[in-house]
Order: structure tokens, then sequence, then C-alpha cells
């Protein structure tokens, strides 16, 4: 079942998985801003994009589907958390309505 997690709760989250890559490039975790892209920054790769929506899945319960998100914002930080933020409620108000 998937539960509501804030767009906050989201990049706590992102930040905590891929903080290692953050601070090998000199980023600190805590003040990484939003508007910064995981990929071209170099803090993922495609293989590591994976992982994190699976750490994401498997943390709140979803199954997420990046189909409607811009591609250029599937790896920038805030529009990434705030789509699966808005994901996450979707699915909640979707289970309570099917009872």
């Amino acid at each position: 079942m998937s539960v509501l997690a804030s767009p906050e709760q989201v990049r706590r989250h992102v930040v905590a998985q891929v903080a290692e890559g953050l601070e090998a490039h000199g980023l600190d975790p805590e003040t990484v801003p939003n508007d910064l892209d995981l990929f071209a920054a170099g803090v993922v790769d495609s293989f590591g994009l994976l992982e994190l929506i699976v750490s994401l899945e498997e943390r709140f319960g979803a199954t997420l589907d990046f189909e409607e998100l811009d591609v250029d914002d599937l790896t920038v930080l805030g529009p990434f958390c705030n789509y699966v933020s808005v994901l996450l409620a979707d699915q909640v108000d979707a289970a309570e309505a099917a009872g």
C-alpha cells in the first residue's frame, strides 16, 4: 500500500540514497539545490537512477510510473521529488476510493 509523502520527505530519501555520490562531487547533501540534475552532475548514472526508483518504490510502497514526467525533469532533484510525491498521493486517493 502506498503512503503519502511530501516532496520534502521524498527529497530526504533521495538525498540519503545518493549522498555518497553528492559528496564525491563536492556537494553537501544538506544544501544540494533542487535544480541539481543528478545525472548531468555525475551523481547517478542510468543504473543508479533505476536503483533510486526501486528504493523509492520499496520505501513508499508504490509502483512509480514516470510516463507523464518530462524527460528533462526525470533526473532534476526538485521536479523529480515533487512528481513522486504527487504519484504517491494519487495512488493513496485511488486506493481509498476503491474502498
